[in-house]
């Protein structure tokens, strides 16, 4: 299968699809959207991370306030990425993304930030990710006690050159070929829109004139002068309002609960939870009973094989609650969390053809089926834990009442 890199055609509208956390949105975002957006009749639809993000933590904001950000900076329709997606490896987050994209059925291109902007590369190495012999190398290097990532890295300048391993060390072409590597895995019909990074590179802690990373914009909310160069002006007044009525993350709180809850799990649970192998489940069940703080946690638990956003991950699905066996489930229905006029005309195309059960109100939760129905309990209970972690905690049950946010 091939994935077709087409010209557009100078007048003719497409329907953008791009996979995002928002965390928080900020003049990156921003860039990538208005430079998609040639005509006035282009659209883009997001699907974006929820109550977690990718990292293996909470997100900032809650998932109503970055959808608003979303959605007065340019984005038409706004899908949720459920747990545990969202809070996957690379592979697992891009194909999910990718997965509820196509399955909208009435999206012309998949867009993304790229450092390289060289698609054709990019689509090259992800078919070299899907060989026999990668993946044998790739064996062969973690069991002689390397990372995931380094392992990865290793192979395909062996076997492929150095050229396409140095696409493996950039954080947006890391992402990237896994993206392309998922449109070719589910058969998409999906177009392929690069965009050239600018600025920051994702959790960066330097920064340009008007652009930062994520992570060092959250890094500095306690100095909104700081940051609001860094952030659209409607964007900078959401977040403003946030942090004034305390609708913020406070970390401390989330590693309280987070060690609370560890110390409360046995070495057989432990061996259940996504990514645990080769008695990892021992190292982290004695980490946990001579830690009092995440960090030292995370420290004891590290080696050169164990990643910290590895280790991260682990930690949040016990957290959470997220076992092999439902991290396996494929992404069961596609979520909506907002749209403006434009984004509500294209959600109508795309209920009339999507693969999936489409998630407006509470009464479609019944035509779920039982995978469905335990990954959208698996949110609740998430959002019912996250609601715990703000700075002005919530009540349970906000992911049944809270309404899709409609921009007019």
């Amino acid at each position: 299968m091939q994935i077709h890199i087409k010209k557009r055609k100078v007048g003719f509208k497409l329907n953008y699809g791009i996979v995002a956390e928002f965390n928080p949105f900020h003049n990156g975002h921003e860039y990538l959207i208005k430079t998609l957006k040639q005509n006035e009749e282009d659209t883009v639809t997001a699907v974006m991370s929820g109550n977690f993000v990718q990292r293996g933590e909470p997100a900032i904001l809650d998932v109503n306030k970055r959808t608003e950000m979303a959605l007065s900076s340019g984005v038409d329709l706004v899908l949720s990425l459920p747990l545990p997606y969202c809070s996957a490896t690379a592979e697992k987050f891009a194909v999910s993304g990718v997965r509820v994209l196509d399955s909208l059925n009435c999206l012309d291109a998949l867009s993304f930030g790229s450092e390289s902007n060289n698609k054709e590369l990019l689509l090259e190495c992800a078919k070299n990710l899907r060989s026999p012999d990668f993946d044998l190398l790739v064996s062969k290097l973690v069991e002689s006690g390397v990372s995931f990532p380094t392992a990865r890295e290793q192979a395909i300048k062996e076997l492929y050159g150095e050229i396409k391993a140095k696409l493996l060390q950039n954080s947006n072409d890391i992402l990237g070929v896994e993206y392309a590597k998922a449109l070719l895995e589910l058969k998409s019909d999906l177009i392929i829109k690069t965009v050239k990074r600018t600025g920051a590179q994702h959790d960066s802690n330097e920064g340009t004139k008007n652009i930062r990373s994520a992570s060092l914009i959250r890094s500095s909310l306690d100095d909104l002068d700081e940051v609001e160069n860094f952030l659209p002006h409607q964007v900078f007044g959401i977040l403003r309002k946030a942090i004034e009525e305390k609708n913020v993350l406070d970390y401390k709180k989330y590693e309280f609960s987070l060690l609370f809850k560890l110390r409360s799990m046995g070495i057989e649970e432990l061996s259940r939870l996504p990514d645990v192998n080769e008695g990892l489940e021992y190292r982290i069940y004695e980490a946990v009973r001579n830690s009092t703080s995440y960090t030292e946690l995370l420290e004891k638990i590290k080696t050169k094989r164990y990643t910290l956003s590895r280790i991260r991950r682990i930690l949040l699905f016990a957290y959470l609650g997220v076992t092999k066996e439902i991290l396996a489930t494929p992404v069961p229905y596609i979520r909506v969390l907002g749209f403006n006029e434009k984004g509500a005309s294209l959600l109508k195309q795309c209920k009339e053809k999507t693969k999936l059960p489409v998630i407006t109100r509470s009464a479609d939760l019944k035509n779920l089926d039982e995978n469905g129905k335990k990954i959208f309990e698996l949110e609740c209970k998430a959002r019912d834990l996250y609601s715990l972690c703000l700075e002005n905690p919530g009540v349970c049950g906000k992911e049944m009442t809270e309404k899709i946010i409609i921009v007019k």
